[in-house]
């Protein structure tokens, strides 16, 4: 059985999710990697990827995370956290007028 790679918190690295990036092993360690890869896995992951994660280590880091809005929306939704945006809330912007 191959070893799996693991990330800043001990996370294996699912590599089917990485294979269009070219990280070094060494990366895997830095918080860098770890924000971008966590952002891969609640994008493109599969449960299984989701289970290794803990929602603790996924509230610490989700509103740094280049995600889509919708993942996000998901996300503070499951974990109970506030919906902030950085650069105001542009839904008003997006809703039809009647």
């Amino acid at each position: 059985m191959k070893k799996r790679k693991k990330t800043l918190y001990g996370i294996p690295v699912n590599e089917n999710l990485i294979w269009d990036y070219d990280w070094s092993e060494k990366d895997y360690k830095t918080e860098k990697f770890f924000k971008w890869y966590l952002a891969r896995v609640l994008s493109n992951g599969t449960a299984k990827d989701i289970k290794n994660i803990d929602f603790k280590v996924i509230k610490k880091y989700l509103k740094e995370l280049n995600i889509p809005r919708r993942i996000a929306r998901f996300w503070l939704h499951f974990l109970n956290m506030k919906e902030e945006y950085k650069y105001g809330n542009i839904d008003r912007f997006t809703k039809k007028n009647n």
